[in-house]
């Protein structure tokens, strides 16, 4: 079985550099950009997004809205240090944020249960496991995902 593709958009490198190796690692195919521009500019379309909010030449919410409605991506997480109140609400309206100090632990542990819900009819997913660890699961990013497939 081919390894899930995933897209990160990062401006940081060192944390863009930490995050794909990890998820490497764990056996998932990564490209990684560093604008929005530049994830726009991708031809291919990917499993998954996993964006940062603040980044050089616009935000990850308005990303992920193109991103989601051009089909390129089915769901996004944001990776993000943002304490932008307006733009977080925004972003847990489109999918599950997690906070960079938290490391990359709850994105692994986040991708392994989404990897495990696909087994599951789309009525049934829900993700309290995620949110027992930590960061909270947005009910709406469930339902465009069970959408999307």
């Amino acid at each position: 079985m081919l390894p899930q593709r995933l897209l990160v958009v990062e401006d940081d490198v060192t944390v863009a550099r930490a995050l794909s190796r990890t998820l490497a690692r764990t056996g998932y195919s990564v490209a990684v950009t560093r604008s929005c521009s530049a994830a726009l500019a991708l031809t291919q379309s990917f499993d998954f997004a996993i964006l940062d909010l603040d980044l050089p030449d616009g935000n990850g919410v308005d990303l992920a809205r193109t991103l989601l409605a051009s089909a390129k991506v089915p769901s996004v997480l944001f990776f993000t240090s943002s304490n932008d109140q307006a733009l977080l609400a925004r972003a847990r309206c489109l999918g599950s944020v997690i906070t960079k100090s938290l490391g990359t632990s709850p994105i692994l542990s986040y991708l392994t249960t989404l990897g495990s819900e696909s087994a599951d009819p789309p009525q049934s997913r829900t993700t309290p496991s995620v949110q027992a660890r930590g960061f909270r699961a947005s009910s709406s990013s469930s339902l465009r995902r069970s959408r999307a497939r």
